[in-house]
């Protein structure tokens, strides 16, 4: 019988044009992506541009499953050849376009909500928005923040903010406007969609811009757009707006000035801010763009911008590169807008006198900056309000007070301030120019005095110094993302306030609710109490509504058909918190019954309602009232939620899934109309439902969700530090009941874990002292198996709450509304935290204290493995120093014989400008200057295999502004210690040194040539658990250049995803295998597999310990070549490695000790017989040791304090 053919596709409205080179690695996404759009109508041609990877593999292999894909092939010729080519290609009487980049990926209902924007509004195009997606996950693009409600109809003219809206895969164009227009994109150049997307947006008669996210717009390091100091880079980017400006002096001649402004004010400003960092090409190339545009547009194209933008692109006019480049680096310290005002204008440090109108700061100009640190209520009711106002580079100013004022009105209400010191201020705002201690406040508000409604909070400012002679009001922002939470606070019998923000603006919302649920129970099951005795006494209360009786199953759901909910047939189980003891597990309820009061006079509800968003479903259950007329309830029968099934999850990797399937609950009352159920706060979350919980939101407002997630309802210090984090979990599978709570670094990704104890569905997790002293500063989010770990609203209504360990400040606080998290204080002390504090104990101490202050008989060790063989060789010694030692975030404690110094302390400072002799393997801080009989010893951190210095010029990830400091900061040394007669010459150059060089060889190493390494073998084994049958895999890679872990972190790198996959090694190899990863110094996070020995103290005994070392290009391969044991070079980007990212010395692929392999699978059958195939390297093994390590014998460290001991 002939088998049924597949129903053709239906006739397409859509096409898609996608542009294809070497994106192998994330094309069958993106496709996947395309296939299965909601609307199925579509055309989709693939354009290969000419790939050399496996992307025409996977590309014809779509067109082979999906008759919508078309294949077409050309030679390489850029992406805008690639555009034009499909466009020609395209399915003939097509309605509408769009294009995708070939490594980005669709949201599943992007063309179906698109196109049907335009079937109903007759626009010409229509742009959604964009999702940005890089290695840490899925966040808003920038771009499109303002984006928060849709736009039908609307124009360029009319909104100016769509000036950002200058890509074309966020879109679908109406084919007949693309036609009629002649758009094709500028073959040969970057940036190729703005000079098409911006004429067609004022060519359009109107647009619609949609707030749904439409597209994922990958992110990925290193792509042509992301290199900042690349020089066609900024030509092309240039010459695209000039392009567009061109378009606007023919077609909208009054559009043309406000969009060269917003090319100053954008475009190029991603350029400007990369002068520091690039390379003399680069520089020009730049300058005499910007230059020319500049002179084009005219002296006013800057009059709107401000201030520190005018002055910039009037340094940019004058040709005053040197201080233009200090002008971005001073900012890159202490933030974009920092600086001072002096007669009425502009002034940075380190620039001369800037003349002329742009420079000048116009009356209201300079920002008023308001920020609210603490809410706390008053035992009487009130509200007390602590912050700090001042106007920005123009010093605290005076605060007359504080107002409320509602919305849609005129009514303001006035509360009195009172200012106090508050050093917050200052170190908030991180720059080193201005003290704000003086601007905090305190208010008390009283919420009786205001009425039912919504009422912004704002301050009123008089401004001194360059602020003087203006009143300014501000609205109250949060100090940080922490602080941007809701607060609920019951102010009356039915009346509630909450605070919180809009826009970033402190609102307080003052309303009457008719009812609010108190507790919950079972009906057909028993359940365990989950609010006291609330529950049971609510129900005795009713003579109407008694279990069982007198209700029905509510509208649109059959009661007889409800079956239990969980996956495993259980309910959950309660606890006392003071005991820690629970009740056995109940059957889990077929229906729940909500129970609570009624308050007059507000209006009552008739039913409560629950709408599942992604499916659409609703139900609605009548409220019954009790026969007294306080109180109600509400039956809600289970199936009916259990039974519709949750929403996909469908979204590129990386992005995580939501950890609930959530109801939206509201209220129906008797004119129609829907509202919030307000809910007691601390209505603690029923696990007895399995994963049904019912609870207070961030707001007050009943949530319902269908979820495994834990939620904290204890949160508390004990004396000695001790914290504990206790609540209710639905997890029910086997993975979850060995959970830990997992403490994880929100920038750095590091992590700590601790046990946790489970009974039924209660957790409890202890987070010990010496654990939270150990703790990077910063912020800390927590997780309980895969999941946030979420506040119940009464618990986190009580935090912020601070505990102090060593001096250093810990505070448990919540952020995006109920998640846990930890923040780690700074160890340094007030006086010395913030930019300002900093640059008062520089002054200080360089150049004072070293101009009068005598030397002391110390030297001051920093750094890692040299340094530290360098200090346990003088402690052998009676030298008569005293050692001090930089702790660090990755070792917190000194090695023994040294006193601990934190970085950027005073006694750290006063260190550096009085230790009789220094010893250090990295730069020391620009600022510091060698005193007439220091010393400074520089043993540098290994032989250089990769460029490094100078010899990083012209490359796309040089910094060289850091490269034209290398003379200066090398003249601060003493003395340079060289690994190997190889390494003399190359240290020399890359770093800029002319001084005298000791060959002692490298110090890091000696432990190596140790009598007792044997010894330290076995020890360390022993340490990690390691038998002696077992064999011991170290991994060891190298930083990636094109890998920042981001802002403000240009030293810091993130692991390759690309790299070894340890979780399948780990696999391959076998329990009789002991994986080890030690990140570089560089590298934060936690490493994707195996164990995670990064803060052992010494890499030498890691390298003694290990049988096999895999590495990459890493300089550990100097120190572990004298073990003799195998190497590994796990080599899977040389090419990019070897001819863009860094590049090296010598011939690696003809030098390196061992094989190279290229993916996980070649290494870990490598690793089943290392001796083997090191055996085919030996003498390449031998030559590399002859060559690159020819000065190591375990002296090196004593060398090196011959010197520093007695000159020679």
């Amino acid at each position: 019988m002939p088998k049924p053919q597949a129903p053709p596709p239906p006739a397409p409205r859509l096409s898609v044009v996608v542009p294809v080179h070497n994106v192998a690695p994330y094309l069958e996404e993106c496709l996947t992506s395309l296939a299965a759009q909601t609307m199925p109508a579509l055309d989709v041609v693939l354009v290969d541009d000419g790939s050399t990877d496996d992307s025409p593999r996977i590309a014809r292999e779509f067109t082979r499953r999906d008759a919508r894909f078309r294949y077409v092939r050309q030679p390489n010729a850029g992406l805008s050849a690639a555009r034009n080519t499909g466009v020609a290609h395209t399915a003939p009487g097509t309605e509408y376009l769009a294009f995708a980049d070939s490594d980005d990926v669709l949201a599943p209902h992007a063309y179906a909500r698109l196109t049907a924007s335009l079937d109903a509004s007759g626009s010409d195009f229509a742009s959604g928005n964009v999702w940005r997606l890089d290695p840490g996950g899925r966040r808003q693009a920038w771009q499109y923040r303002w984006l928060t409600a849709d736009r039908i109809g609307t124009h360029i003219t009319r909104d100016p903010r769509l000036s950002t809206d200058r890509v074309a895969w966020n879109k679908v164009f109406r084919r007949s406007f693309w036609d009629r227009h002649g758009f094709t994109f500028p073959v040969g150049r970057l940036y190729e969609d703005t000079p098409v997307v911006i004429p067609a947006h004022h060519l359009a008669d109107a647009v619609d811009v949609l707030r749904d996210h439409v597209y994922y717009w990958r992110v990925r390091e290193g792509s042509i757009t992301r290199l900042r100091t690349d020089v066609r880079g900024v030509r092309d980017r240039i010459a695209a707006c000039e392009d567009v400006s061109g378009f606007l002096a023919g077609a909208r001649p009054d559009q043309r000035r406000h969009y060269d402004t917003s090319c100053l004010r954008d475009d190029f400003v991603y350029f400007l801010e990369g002068l520091p960092m690039g390379g003399p090409a680069y520089r020009a190339a730049f300058m005499t763009g910007a230059r020319a545009f500049l002179e084009r547009a005219g002296a006013d194209v800057t009059r709107g911008l401000p201030p520190d933008l005018r002055v910039k692109w009037q340094l940019v006019r004058e040709d005053r590169l040197a201080e233009l480049v200090e002008v971005l680096a001073f900012e890159q310290a202490n933030g974009v807008g920092t600086y001072t005002v002096r007669g009425g204008r502009v002034s940075y440090p380190g620039v001369g006198a800037l003349t002329g109108r742009a420079a000048r700061v116009r009356r209201g100009e300079l920002p008023v900056v308001a920020r609210l640190s603490a809410v706390e209520r008053q035992p009487d009711g009130t509200l007390r309000l602590t912050g700090f106002a001042y106007v920005r580079n123009a010093g605290p100013g005076r605060l007359v007070l504080a107002l409320a004022q509602e919305h849609g009105t005129r009514r303001l209400r006035r509360f009195p301030t009172r200012t106090i010191s508050l050093p917050l201020a200052t170190d908030n705002a991180a720059q080193e120019l201005h003290d704000y201690d003086r601007s905090g406040f305190e208010t008390t508000l009283d919420p009786a005095r205001l009425g039912e409604g919504e009422w912004t909070v704002g301050v009123v400012l008089a401004g001194t110094g360059a602020g003087g002679g203006t009143i300014r009001r501000a609205a109250i922002r949060p100090l940080g993302r922490s602080e941007d939470q809701p607060r609920v606070y019951e102010v009356a019998d039915g009346k509630r306030l909450v605070a919180a923000y809009r826009e970033g603006r402190l609102v307080l919302s003052v309303r009457r609710y008719g009812a609010r649920v108190e507790a919950y129970r079972a009906v057909e099951a028993p359940l365990v109490e989950t609010h006291g005795a609330e529950a049971a006494r609510l129900a005795d209360a009713d003579a109407g509504v008694g279990v069982g009786e007198g209700m029905d199953a509510g509208e649109g759901v059959n009661a007889g058909t409800c079956t239990s909910t969980g996956t495993d047939g259980r309910a959950g189980t309660g606890t006392d918190e003071s005991t820690g003891t629970g009740t056995a597990p109940a059957p889990a309820p077929a229906t729940i019954e909500l129970l609570g009061r009624l308050h007059g006079p507000a209006p009552h509800p008739t039913h409560l309602s629950l709408h599942h968003p992604p499916s659409g479903t609703e139900f609605s259950f009548p409220v019954r009232e009790r026969r007294d007329r306080a109180g109600f309830a509400v039956r809600v029968p289970l199936a009916g939620l259990t039974g519709v099934p949750p929403a996909p999850h469908i979204a590129p990797r990386g992005v995580e899934p939501p950890d609930a399937d959530r109801w939206e609950a509201r209220f129906r009352y008797p004119d129609g109309s829907l509202g919030a159920v307000p809910v007691a706060l601390d209505l603690v979350p029923g696990r007895a439902l399995g994963r049904l919980c019912l609870r207070a939101d961030a707001a007050g407002n009943l949530a319902v969700e269908l979820t495994r997630r834990p939620l904290a309802d204890t949160v508390a210090w004990a004396a000695d530090g001790t914290l504990t984090v206790a609540g209710t979990w639905g997890a029910d599978d086997v993975r979850d009941a060995a959970a830990r709570l997992v403490l994880r670094h929100t920038v750095l990704r590091e992590e700590v874990a601790v046990p946790v104890a489970r009974d039924g569905v209660r957790f409890r997790a202890t987070v010990p002292p010496e654990t939270t002293a150990s703790l990077v500063e910063g912020r800390w989010s927590t997780l309980l198996g895969d999941f946030p770990v979420r506040l119940l609203t009464s618990a986190g209504a009580a935090l912020p709450r601070q505990h102090t360990l060593a001096g250093r400040g810990f505070t448990a606080a919540r952020r995006h509304g109920d998640r846990l998290e930890l923040v780690a204080g700074s160890p340094l002390a007030e006086a010395e935290r913030g930019a300002y504090r900093q640059r008062g104990l520089r002054t200080a101490y360089h150049p004072d204290r070293r101009r009068h202050g005598p030397l002391s008989d110390t030297v001051l060790f920093a750094g890692g493995d040299s340094p530290r063989a360098v200090l346990a060789e003088l402690g052998g010694r009676d030298s008569g120093l005293t050692p001090l030692w930089v702790t660090g975030d990755r070792q917190r404690a000194a090695p023994p014989g040294a006193a601990p110094v934190e970085p950027y302390s005073r006694g750290w400072y006063e260190a550096l400008a009085t230790a009789r002799h220094i010893v250090t393997d990295d730069h020391l801080p620009e600022w510091f200057e060698r005193r007439p009989g220091q010393t400074v010893v520089q043993t540098w951190h290994g032989t250089p295999l990769g460029r490094i210095g100078t010899d990083l010029t012209g490359t796309p990830h040089a910094d060289h502004r850091r490269i034209e400091a290398l003379p200066r900061l090398a003249r601060q040394w003493s003395l340079l210690v060289s690994p190997s007669r190889w390494a003399t010459p190359v240290l020399r150059r890359a770093l800029s040194y002319d001084g005298e060089v000791l060959e002692a060889g490298n110090p890091a190493n000696d432990p190596l040539f140790a009598p007792g390494r044997d010894r330290v073998r076995a020890r360390v084994r022993a340490a990690l658990g390691a038998g002696p049958d077992a064999r011991v895999v170290l991994y060891a890679p190298t930083y990636r250049t094109h890998l920042p872990l981001g802002p403000g972190h240009p030293a810091t790198h993130r692991f390759d995803p690309a790299g070894l996959d340890l979780v399948e090694l780990e696999r391959k190899l076998g329990e009789d295998h002991l994986v080890l990863v030690r990140r570089h110094a560089r590298v934060a996070g936690v490493a994707p597999g195996g164990r995670d020995v990064s803060a052992h103290p010494t890499t030498s005994g890691l390298l003694l310990a290990a049988d096999v070392l895999v590495t990459d290009y890493s300089g550990l391969i100097c120190g572990f070549v004298h073990t003799g044991r195998p190497m590994l070079f796990h080599t899977y980007d040389l090419a990019h490695y070897r001819d863009t990212a860094r590049g090296f010395y010598s011939d690696f692929e003809a030098l390196a000790p061992g094989p190279l392999l290229t993916d996980t699978g070649a290494v870990a059958e490598a690793l089943r017989e290392p001796e083997t195939v090191a055996a085919a390297h030996a003498d390449a093994y031998a030559a590399f040791r002859t060559a690159f390590c020819d000065l190591d014998d375990g002296r090196a460290a004593a060398r090196v304090v011959d010197r520093l001991t007695t000159g020679c």
